[in-house]
């Protein structure tokens, strides 16, 4: 596949809009991440057609093709640690919302239990007593 053939410039793009994702999540910016979705997929869609297309008798695999291209592979291969990163964010701050939401159903059960307190049935002693 020679230079003017492969997808370089649509990988450069999915490289950006990987950066871009991950300053929208650090900055909790929700909707701007969400709006890069679809082009996201979109770029993906095309790399995986245009790159694993078997039926395109243009691409041959060889030893050369594969030293040529070395760079776009490289820059693949920082895309592919650029989503596993970002995906890894996303798990942290669900996994954190989870626990904290957790903890609050947790709290809240502790409050609406009867305890002596509540029910004025039994005063604290002061810790000068004990």
């Amino acid at each position: 596949m020679s230079e003017a053939e492969l997808p370089s410039f649509e990988i450069e793009a999915l490289h950006v809009l990987l950066e871009q994702e991950f300053n929208f999540l650090k900055k909790q910016d929700f909707q701007s991440f969400e709006e890069l979705q679809n082009r996201k997929q979109e770029l993906l869609n095309f790399l995986v057609n245009e790159v694993s297309d078997e039926s395109n008798p243009k691409i041959h695999a060889t030893k050369k093709a594969i030293k040529d291209n070395q760079d776009l592979s490289d820059r693949l291969m920082e895309c592919q640690n650029m989503q596993q990163r970002n995906e890894i964010f996303i798990n942290q701050k669900l996994k954190s919302i989870h626990e904290v939401l957790s903890s609050l159903g947790h709290q809240n059960i502790l409050t609406s239990k009867d305890t002596y307190e509540h029910l004025n049935k039994k005063t604290r002693k002061p810790q000068s007593e004990w």
